[in-house]
């Protein structure tokens, strides 16, 4: 072969080699950070009139999409087998808060971090797990995990509530100063730091705030001085909620990555006594909707419309299905996610119809566009229409029996097969104690 055939040989295949390169980099799925507020209620946030600051939540709003009727369910363990199944909770015996000890999530369950870490991602969970023992954080598909393993502990010793240690880092229980929220967003931080340019991540950071004992750091706190207690208090735990948030934002920009992250920030379900979930009625552990309707943003650049609102019903439990249609990542074979793939009316800015979908503990609701069944543990019933009654004060039980009648139809095939509740949701901690601890705490001057 003569030079010049040599040259342009050498040439074409460099070439080729480029475009691989250039296909390949281009095929890299995102990055996903999952920020998980803990009793954040629909009111609590200053966007819908509560009196906490949130400048870093309302960032994400005026750069993602506001989803107005994203639905967790009414306590932390149930929506927590939710998010990481697709499945509702209820398939697994799991319809109220676990205990520390209870065997809770099956072990060997597809999930969405073993689903993305079979697709090549780094998965890390950061904060609360409140899923049992059967099956932890490191066997259920999380590379990496640190924080606690129960419903709750004092943010700032990470005791339990029998006194004993719940903190630990991959399996191995840690001693450390600190108040939980701020490790946790210094933890995230770090993590996104390190990441490896080259290799996709997934980020969940399961904040503990502002979830019962009511505690916050002194400085934190001293920002809402002109508040009674423990809405005070409260306040104070919702600005180091946001202002980890402000520090996740500020990590991608560092690394570039924001463009390349889809970040989805909710609570885990509406608030307790101590907070707002208005306009809606009712409160956490109930199926009403400021039990279960939950704040929520999503945010991918360039993908996703900036400073929108959706109106499109989504569950946690469509989460797994959704996320993994967002990254081209196919479903597990043997995964029956209960929740559907709405990644398309997402990115399109579109509200598509939906199959009718449960959300429960021992109380169920049966949602099928704007109609809404509720089912209480007693078996009473109640029907309303969201659409023009989203606070949920008319029964049309009686006006619209039809309805009523094809819902309850509906949630009997969904349910079939499950097993029969294990007893009812606990309900919130609540009271004077509350304020007691959280006043007691920030005028001792923790954190």
């Amino acid at each position: 072969m003569c030079v010049i055939g040599r040259v342009v040989v050498a040439w074409l295949a460099g070439l080729l080699v480029a475009m691989t390169v250039t296909t390949t980099v281009e095929a890299r799925p995102p990055n996903i950070v999952v920020l998980l507020a803990d009793d954040l209620g629909w009111g609590d946030l200053e966007r819908h009139g509560g009196p906490a600051r949130t400048p870093a939540i309302d960032r994400l709003a005026a750069e993602g999409v506001e989803l107005q009727r994203c639905y967790a369910h009414p306590v932390c363990s149930p929506t927590r087998a939710a998010l990481l199944t697709g499945c509702l909770p209820r398939r697994f015996g799991i319809d109220r808060p676990l205990r520390r000890r209870d065997p809770g999530l099956p072990a060997g369950l597809p999930t969405l971090p073993r689903t993305l870490s079979a697709a090549g991602y780094a998965t890390n969970l950061v904060g609360k797990w409140h899923l049992g023992t059967s099956s932890p954080p490191l066997a259920s598909g999380f590379d990496h995990f640190y924080g606690f393993l129960g419903p709750e502990i004092d943010s700032f010793t990470h005791l339990d509530r029998r006194g004993d240690l719940d903190w630990q880092r991959d399996g191995t229980p840690v001693e450390e100063e600190g108040y939980a929220a701020i490790l946790m967003a210094d933890e995230a931080v770090r993590i996104i730091q390190r990441q490896d340019a080259d290799r996709p991540f997934y980020l969940q950071v399961a904040f503990n705030v502002p979830h019962f004992p009511i505690l916050a750091p002194a400085a934190s706190t001293a920002k809402y001085a002109e508040l009674p207690e423990p809405q005070a208090t409260r306040c104070g735990m919702i600005d180091v909620l946001d202002t980890g948030v402000a520090r996740v934002l500020e990590a991608l920009d560092e690394r570039g990555l924001a463009a390349e992250t889809i970040l989805l920030f909710l609570s885990d379900n509406g608030a307790d006594r101590s907070g707002s979930n208005a306009p809606f009625r009712a409160r956490k552990a109930t199926v009403y909707e400021g039990g279960i309707r939950v704040p929520a943003i999503v945010r991918f650049p360039g993908h996703l419309p900036a400073a929108t609102v959706s109106e499109q019903p989504i569950t946690v439990q469509d989460l797994f299905p959704t996320l993994c249609a967002a990254t081209g990542i196919s479903l597990p074979a043997d995964a029956r996610c209960d929740g559907v793939d709405l990644w398309p009316a997402l990115s399109a800015g579109r509200v598509d119809d939906r199959p009718p979908f449960v959300i429960a503990t021992t109380d169920r609701a049966c949602f099928a566009g704007d109609w809404k069944l509720v089912v209480n543990a007693a078996g009473g019933t109640e029907l309303f229409h969201l659409g023009s009654d989203p606070s949920e004060t008319r029964d049309l039980l009686a006006a619209e029996p039809g309805v009523a009648a094809l819902l309850r139809s509906r949630l009997a095939e969904i349910e079939a097969g499950f097993a029969a509740p294990a007893g009812r949701a606990s309900p919130p901690r609540r009271g004077r104690g509350e304020a007691v601890e959280g006043a007691g705490r920030r005028s001792g001057g923790g954190g």
